[in-house]
């Protein structure tokens, strides 16, 4: 059975983030525009370590193969959150997470995205605060390739993204 869905702490932590991966991107521009180049984060942040950078910057380094249907590529991850750019062309499965909040950032394309039921077409610039516990699924639409910037909290853990299909 799930977690009841309640708000926690961290959506204002998720909201701080998603306003400054936005702050590089005009609400209209389908894509946020390039700046230069920064240093690569740590794999493993520790307390007063950060990451300064351009998600359009770690897509052209690290682009999704012509065959691949997902690419994640991580950015940040410290003992309270992790954070990941995720290009897709195909798309992911409904799930949840018993024990994180997720925030995911549209930087590029568009699809859509289901949340407890509720269905919404989303495009460069949207912005969803997804609960621990809240199934969700993502289809991409359109040419091209969708972009997000994914962060966890607290730290992700693999074994908390239980697919839908296998729950009892």
């Amino acid at each position: 059975m799930r977690a009841p869905l309640r708000p926690t702490t961290s959506s204002a932590l998720f909201v701080a983030t998603a306003l400054l991966v936005l702050s590089a991107c005009a609400p209209t521009q389908e894509r946020c525009a390039a700046a230069p180049a920064a240093a690569p984060a740590p794999a493993r942040g520790g307390r007063g370590e950060f990451f300064l950078g351009n998600a359009r910057d770690v897509v052209e380094k690290n682009p999704i193969g012509p065959d691949e249907k997902t690419k994640l590529v991580p950015l940040f991850e410290n003992a309270d959150h992790t954070v990941n750019v995720i290009q897709t062309r195909g798309a992911v499965p409904a799930h949840y997470h018993a024990e994180h909040d997720e925030l995911v950032v549209i930087l590029e394309g568009s699809g859509t995205f289901t949340v407890e039921g509720q269905t919404r077409v989303v495009k460069a610039g949207d912005v969803q605060v997804i609960p621990r516990g809240a199934v969700h699924s993502y289809v991409h639409d359109g040419p091209g390739v969708t972009v997000v910037v994914s962060t966890f909290s607290p730290r992700f853990d693999p074994k908390d993204r239980i697919m839908v299909d296998a729950k009892k």
